[in-house]
């Protein structure tokens, strides 16, 4: 019996290292995408996933890449005078990909979402507050908004209020 319960062990150790070694894989392959905290190089990507038509807004501190699918949605990416995105809003009938708009911070977002609605009732809006990133969405079926920025990147003279 314990000869079984051994094999059954290193079994699903090597099923857990296959998956491990798969979801690694699928991550360095894939494509860059401007998201939150990466390079404004990225942006083109981004239009090229959403299929989207690309309006460039240039402000004192920063610039809007204002990205608006066939479909509707708005996607703005904030980008820092360093060529970083420090902050996305969104606004349309359906919501974008977070993962895709949210980057290395969709773990993050994630598990403080699954937390948060775990709290909450459906449909409340989701209001994350973490030290690395700021979240807040709204909406219901076709109208929906909101923002997601890392403070640490936020630039001093960049007033939050005017991020929509």
């Amino acid at each position: 019996m314990t000869g079984h319960t051994h094999e059954n062990v290193t079994f699903k150790t090597a099923r857990n290292l296959g998956m491990t070694v798969a979801v690694l894989v699928l991550v360095l392959i894939s494509p860059a995408i401007a998201s939150l905290g990466a390079s404004e190089d990225s942006v083109q990507d981004d239009q090229v996933r959403m299929k989207a038509k690309i309006r460039i807004t240039t402000t004192l501190g920063y610039t809007i890449h204002e990205l608006t699918s066939p479909l509707g949605t708005q996607v703005r990416e904030y980008v820092s005078t360093s060529g970083k995105v420090f902050a996305v809003s969104w606004q349309g009938p359906f919501q974008p990909d977070m993962k895709q708009i949210l980057g290395a911070y969709f773990g993050l977002y994630s598990l403080a979402a699954k937390e948060q609605r775990q709290k909450q009732l459906r449909g409340s809006p989701l209001n994350i507050h973490k030290p690395s990133l700021v979240f807040q969405s709204t909406g219901h079926m076709r109208a929906y908004s909101g923002l997601a920025y890392d403070p640490g990147l936020l630039p001093p003279e960049v007033d939050v209020n005017e991020l929509r």
